[in-house]
């Protein structure tokens, strides 16, 4: 490899490098912009709907009282689905971005070792 290939090789990486820092970035925001929803929808509607109680449906009857029982559950087990299913997504984008960032600093290393070989070169 001449010093024109060597340089256009290093040209590349870093239009590569800058690729992976720009999707790094998108990552980071769509990470945070998740979790504070997630932990938003935990405070104000899953906590709350959880420790709900519905014992002032007792003056309807045992029996309105046990269907408002029994529809709290559901309702909090739909949500505990939903953040569940929120929380693998989070997982997941934090096992992309490790991996992106390991093959950022892959190109790093060999732009770097292209530019040891160009300093010895010259």
């Amino acid at each position: 490899m001449n010093r024109s290939d060597k340089r256009s090789e290093i040209k590349k990486l870093d239009e590569q490098i800058k690729e992976f820092e720009a999707k790094i970035f998108k990552l980071e925001e769509t990470y945070k912009e998740v979790k504070i929803h997630y932990n938003n929808i935990i405070k104000k509607v899953y906590e709350p709907q959880k420790a709900y109680d519905m014992s002032p449906f007792a003056v309807c009857g045992k029996e309105a009282q046990a269907e408002a029982e029994k529809y709290k559950e559901r309702i909090v087990t739909e949500l505990e689905k939903s953040l569940s299913d929120t929380s693998k997504f989070l997982s997941q984008i934090v096992v992309i971005k490790e991996k992106i960032l390991k093959e950022k600093k892959d190109c790093e290393d060999k732009k770097k070792a292209l530019e040891t070989e160009l300093d010895t070169i010259s």
